[in-house]
């Protein structure tokens, strides 16, 4: 289970690795990321630090159905095709 491919380091605390198994690992790669993780600690990382890698639909099922948030969020925050804020 690598999907950070900018680094070797494994640390699953970081906002980075968590965002790159949620976007881009299996349901058994979520599984195990869940329970290494916790899931009170896995929202909090992901609501708190959020990455611009996800579409509309991955977005939703991460959020609504994995993490079950069911709390509003900035979604230009974490959707790869809306446009920068730079101000």
């Amino acid at each position: 289970m690598n999907y950070s491919w900018y680094t070797k380091s494994k640390d699953t605390n970081t906002a980075d690795y968590i965002h790159q198994i949620l976007a881009f690992g299996t349901l058994s790669d979520i599984r195990l990321l869940k329970k290494t993780v916790g899931d009170k600690k896995l929202r909090n990382i992901f609501v708190e630090n959020p990455r611009k890698i996800y579409s509309a639909q991955l977005l939703n099922f991460i959020k609504n159905i994995v993490l079950g948030i069911h709390a509003s969020i900035d979604e230009k925050k974490y959707l790869k095709y809306a446009p920068r804020n730079i101000g």
